[in-house]
């Protein structure tokens, strides 16, 4: 009998570890969807602002830092330039993303984008 009642125990940690590690990627997951609305966000400021001006970095880095919590970071080439209408301007974007729950590092994933200025 000693041994049903150790095996009880094992399934109920392992039951529970597994629970956990189906929340904790479902949160990943809805964390990274994220990056959907802040690529929108950054194309919007490169759109209105003519390029990656001053003006649009620090709007971004803003909004990052208001809804984000500084998760996301942009890279360019053609960053703090102003641009000409029509020009393509690509970018990435680093995103660091935490572990929920799980005592596990960081995920620093990136992503690339691409925009249009619309500033004459």
């Amino acid at each position: 009998m000693q041994e049903q009642s150790v095996m009880e125990i094992i399934k109920w940690f392992i039951g529970l570890m597994m629970i956990m590690a189906m929340v904790s990627i479902g949160l990943f997951c809805v964390q990274l969807q994220d990056i959907n609305t802040f690529k929108q966000q950054v194309n919007y400021q490169i759109e209105r602002k003519g390029g990656l001006t001053t003006e649009a970095v620090e709007a971004i880095d803003k909004y990052s830092a208001t809804n984000y919590d500084r998760r996301f970071t942009i890279e360019s080439d053609k960053l703090n330039q102003k641009v000409s209408y029509g020009e393509e301007i690509d970018y990435t974007i680093k995103a660091t993303i935490p572990i929920q729950i799980l005592p596990l590092p960081d995920v620093t994933l990136s992503f690339n984008g691409n925009s249009v200025s619309q500033i004459r």
